[in-house]
């Protein structure tokens, strides 16, 4: 029976557990993912993701979303497996028709058409340059976070090299 001002339970001294009930007793399982489990994909920017939902409707908001799309264009171009040229594409041309949806200065309009039309091609430096060109432009609505995330991808991207391996077009057989 427990003492007046003790409590009894995992834990204390006076614990039905062995050891007392101490804190060391019970390990803690580490969260592992079975060999098999593919690896969990990370978002490269999720300050800017909340940056852009914190934002006001209108401009600010618009501006970081334009920035969001750049983003998410650049990182089909990032290793260990970047998408394939025609993807790229694709998701240019519609992200560009996306973009007429918006009103945007046109200063930050012109820079993000031109890391749309970079994120199309296989030069990852461009890609770098226009995105560096749209975190200066968009810098009055980021948060330190969100700017140290597009400036962390635009270095990446430097890092990971210069073009992309582009496979040979050639048909199907």
């Amino acid at each position: 029976m427990a003492r007046a001002g003790t409590t009894r339970g995992i834990g204390t001294q006076d614990s039905p557990f062995p050891g007392g009930g101490r804190s060391d007793s019970f390990r803690l399982v580490p969260d592992a993912l079975p060999p098999f489990a593919p690896a969990r994909a990370r978002f490269p920017a999720p300050g800017l993701v909340s940056a852009a939902a914190r934002a006001p409707w209108g401009g600010a908001r618009e501006a970081l979303l334009g920035a969001l799309m750049a983003v998410r264009l650049a990182s089909g171009m990032r290793p260990p497996h970047p998408l394939p040229a025609a993807v790229r594409r694709a998701r240019a041309a519609q992200a560009t028709q996306w973009l007429t949806a918006l009103t945007l200065p046109s200063k930050l309009r012109a820079a993000l058409q031109k890391a749309f039309a970079a994120s199309a091609g296989s030069n990852r430096l461009a890609m770098a340059d226009a995105l560096t060109a749209v975190t200066d432009i968009t810098a009055s609505h980021l948060d330190r976070v969100a700017r140290l995330e597009l400036l962390r991808l635009g270095e990446s991207l430097r890092q990971d090299g210069g073009l992309l391996a582009a496979p040979a077009d050639r048909p199907v057989e």
